[in-house]
């Protein structure tokens, strides 16, 4: 299978923009059975804030902005005969959501509500956590998508369902690169598993710079391949399945991982 992971830079807020920005993008791949984009591509990742004069009005843009960007990114799967995967904010109910699709050639869609909200930067004071995990099979592969911050967590990305690819989106700061690099080696080598890590470039609306350093790990943690940092760049890359369950029958450590029950109604 053949990944493009799209690094680039946004529009921060501005999901017109992005939309053209990444269809022009996107009109230049060929040949690959899955495209991903970085997290919030259509905005960047900026909270949504509230207050009772304005919840009805901002509901209906979110609604719209939602509807939008699920049919451009259907029009794409269509197009370029791709998976295509990115998050965008969702509501429902009067919460909000940062929610990934992976939208398929066919039309159908399938959806991830990013579990891990980034408390230090307030995400959790205006998203929604979600309360599922997305493993499902295309064209062969299996795989599991995750958004930024779940990277740090082991247990929910913990490959009980034999997962062949992770996918992870993400806004990742500058700040943190190295920390970013290394989870992603880290996911790849205790899940026996490809990991592809896909983030943003530029600056954001606060000054917080971001660096790329998108790539694609492999079951025994070596970087196969890596997008040059601080610039846009579109990088394809082959996976070899077959090698991985072939590494897998030869050195089986999911078969002695731990059994654990996840409760998510759990606080601290």
């Amino acid at each position: 299978m053949k990944v493009a992971l799209v690094q680039s830079a946004l529009v921060w807020g501005d999901v017109e923009k992005n939309l053209e920005h990444f269809d022009r993008e996107l009109s230049r791949i060929e040949g690959c059975g899955v495209i991903v984009l970085p997290e919030m591509f259509t905005s960047g990742s900026r909270m949504v804030k509230v207050s009772k004069e304005v919840a009805e009005a901002e509901k209906c843009r979110v609604a719209a902005q939602y509807t939008a960007v699920r049919e451009k990114m259907t029009e794409w799967a269509v197009r370029q005969g791709a998976l295509v995967v990115g998050s965008t904010v969702y509501e429902e109910a009067g919460r909000y959501y940062n929610r990934l699709l992976a939208v398929s050639p066919d039309g159908g869609c399938q959806c991830y509500d990013k579990r891990h909200c980034f408390r230090m930067g307030g995400e959790n004071e205006h998203f929604t956590a979600g309360t599922r995990q997305l493993v499902f099979d295309y064209e062969g592969v299996r795989m599991a998508v995750f958004i930024c911050y779940d990277l740090r967590f082991p247990v929910w990305c913990r490959n009980t369902e034999r997962y062949d690819l992770a996918v992870y989106v993400a806004n990742w700061p500058e700040a943190r690169r190295e920390v970013w690099k290394v989870l992603l080696r880290a996911r790849a080598i205790e899940n026996q598993a490809f990991v592809v890590g896909v983030n943003c470039v530029g600056e954001d609306v606060n000054g917080i710079c971001y660096a790329g350093d998108s790539l694609v790990a492999d079951a025994r943690g070596n970087v196969v391949a890596k997008a040059q940092a601080f610039q846009e760049e579109t990088l394809v890359v082959e996976l070899d399945v077959a090698e991985l369950h072939r590494f897998r029958d030869q050195f089986d450590v999911l078969e002695d991982r731990d059994d654990f029950i996840i409760n998510l109604n759990y606080k601290r």
